[in-house]
Formats: C-alpha cells, sequence, structure tokens
C-alpha cells in the first residue's frame, strides 16, 4: 500500500503568518486579541510577535498594539518589482510627461498605504524628491485617492483608523473628505490633490484596472501648482484617465 504524502507545516511558522494576516486585516492588534480572534495562547503570541518585530515585519504602536512594520513593505516592494505592472506602465508614463514640466508616477497598496514603484520626469528644471518605495497617506495624495476608489467602506475605515497622529475629531471629516473625492472620481475617472499634501503642489491620480476590474494600481501627475494651475485640471485630469485606462488594457482589463 502506497504511503500517503502528508504536507509538511511547521506549527510555529503558521502561527506567524496568521498573526501577520491578523494585523494586515484589522491594522492594529494586541495580545488579547490575538488570543481572543486566532485562538494562540498570550505566551506563545508575546515570542512570535517579539521575533516579528525584531526583524521589522511588525512595530509596536504607542497603545501597546502592534501594526505592520517597514520589513514587509521591504517583502512587498520586492514583490512588485518582479511584477509586470512596472514594465507596461513606464512607456506609458514617459509619454505622459514628454515635452512637459510635469513627472508621473506609478503606486500600488501595500498596507493600506498608497507606494510609488516608479517614476518618469519630464523636461521641466523642478525634480521632486519622490523615490520607489515611498509611502504616501491615503487621504491626501493624487494615487492615494484613486486607489482608494478601489477599496471596500470596510477597508476605507480601517485604513482611515490607522492613520498615525490624527486627532480623533480630525477622523469623521477624513472619512467624509475622501468619500467625496470617491465620488469625484466616479464621475469624472480621476482625483485632484490640491495643495492637500505640501503648498505650492498639485497632484492628479487616476486608477488603474486589473483583468478581474479591480484597482490594482494608480497614476499620477504631479506638478507645481504654477504649472497646473485649476484651469488645467480638466484637460490634464483626461490625460492621467486615459493613460490609467490604457495601462489597464494592457493588464487584461476590458472596460465594458
Amino acid at each position: 500500500m502506497a504511503k500517503e504524502n502528508k504536507p509538511y507545516s511547521v506549527p510555529a511558522i503558521e502561527k506567524a503568518i496568521a498573526i501577520l494576516n491578523g494585523i494586515a486585516a484589522n491594522g492594529k492588534m494586541g495580545i488579547p486579541d490575538i488570543h481572543a480572534e486566532l485562538g494562540i495562547p498570550k505566551s506563545t503570541a508575546f515570542v512570535i510577535l517579539n521575533t516579528l518585530e525584531k526583524h521589522s515585519l511588525i512595530e509596536k504602536l504607542d497603545d501597546g498594539k502592534y501594526a505592520l512594520g517597514h520589513g514587509v513593505l521591504s517583502w512587498g516592494m520586492n514583490y512588485y518589482r518582479q511584477s509586470d505592472i512596472k514594465q507596461v506602465a513606464r512607456p506609458h508614463l514617459d509619454k505622459l510627461v514628454e515635452g512637459t514640466p510635469y513627472t508621473a508616477h506609478l503606486a500600488v497598496l501595500v498596507s493600506r498605504q498608497p507606494v510609488y514603484i516608479d517614476k518618469s520626469e519630464g523636461s521641466g528644471f523642478v525634480r521632486f524628491a519622490t523615490m520607489a518605495g515611498q509611502a504616501l497617506p491615503l487621504h491626501s495624495s493624487g494615487v492615494g485617492k484613486a486607489l482608494a476608489f478601489g477599496m471596500s467602506e470596510t477597508e476605507l475605515a480601517q485604513a482611515i483608523a490607522a492613520i498615525p497622529d490624527l486627532p480623533e475629531a480630525e477622523r469623521a471629516r477624513t472619512a467624509e473628505s475622501l468619500a467625496e473625492d470617491i465620488r469625484f472620481i466616479r464621475e469624472h475617472g480621476y482625483s485632484i490633490e490640491d495643495e492637500q499634501m505640501e503648498e505650492g503642489i498639485r497632484c492628479i491620480g487616476a486608477p488603474v484596472y486589473g483583468p478581474s476590474g479591480s484597482v490594482v494600481a494608480s497614476v499620477s501627475l504631479t506638478a507645481l501648482s504654477k504649472d497646473l494651475p485649476a484651469i488645467k485640471f480638466q484637460s490634464v485630469g483626461e490625460r492621467v484617465r486615459e493613460t490609467a485606462m490604457r495601462i489597464s488594457a494592457e493588464m487584461g482589463f476590458a472596460q465594458k
């Protein structure tokens, strides 16, 4: 009788993965949460959390709970560097900024935060100090708003709850403002960030869709306010939206 091949499994690694998945889904978790929701003994959770924190896969917050750390971001960046989207998007980013003083960015969502994975600079004298791997705020960046368009209400609520150093009274206003941005994207196909992150700088973004129709990335144009006056928002927004849709089509998205 043939011996049945059973899959090997390391219990400690299984628990560590469960904890990382739990923190990713909830935004942050404490040891009591991990014990209650995942059924992992508190003493075991403590040891695993210490090990994950040592390797920067999680970080301990001021309230004693844990959130994902920059080590996870590094893994995510390595994954996206190997994916097709960067290769697909780059020629379109180059064309978008050709002959302009603008800078184009490509971003993806990592742990509810937009992260740049590529950029293309136009012919302007100003060079923005942005780089691949840089994380941005979801609610106040052009690429972030475009990515938020593809998130569920639950995911948005969790993302807003996880924004650090945001006074509690501001969270409701932030959620309302982001909801307005999403409605604008639904109507126009692009987002506008009008000096929310930095005075004198504007950004217009648009979502990129994958084969299933879900938002997989976003593209944006960043410019000095003098080079992107409000009167140009519509025309430039249309160009960004069209660029995002061309990238989407190459990624396998079929617009209905």
